[in-house]
């Protein structure tokens, strides 16, 4: 029986129906859906460095190391530095700002990645080392 199948499977084997993945689904696309991500950095360049620098040739950025489930696409990422600017940006994000910003409390960086970031991509967000996870958010 298996001489036939080595026979035959160039001829028959190209023609079965090919088993599909199990991987997850991508979630629905939203292109006005932010996550939001905050911190205390020492200054907006070492935050800028935490997302945005490689930790060396061919390595990925702090922030794509530090949520390993998640493919993030750089370009597609915010950062808000300081007091001033968090509470100009807030009100944009939630419908109960003051909720927001008493997560944030003394915090000076609000990180933010689009849902465009993940490229249409499974992925899994939480707290890193550095950074809490506020949760996603429909801009308008």
């Amino acid at each position: 029986m298996n001489l036939l199948r080595i026979l035959f499977f160039p001829l028959f084997g190209i023609m079965r129906k090919k088993e599909t993945s199990d991987t997850a689904t991508p979630p629905p696309a939203n292109p006005n859906r932010v996550h939001i991500f905050y911190g205390g950095f020492g200054s907006e360049l070492e935050a800028t460095d935490y997302c945005l620098k490689p930790m060396g040739r061919n390595k990925p950025e702090q922030l794509t190391h530090d949520l390993p489930d998640a493919m993030i696409d750089t370009s597609e990422v915010e950062i808000i530095f300081g007091a001033a600017r968090i509470n100009d940006v807030v009100p944009m994000l939630s419908p109960r700002p003051d909720s927001l910003l008493g997560e944030i409390g003394a915090n000076n960086t609000i990180i933010m990645i689009a849902d465009a970031a993940f490229g249409g991509l499974p992925y899994t967000l939480n707290d890193t080392l550095r950074l809490t996870y506020a949760g996603a958010f429909d801009v308008s």
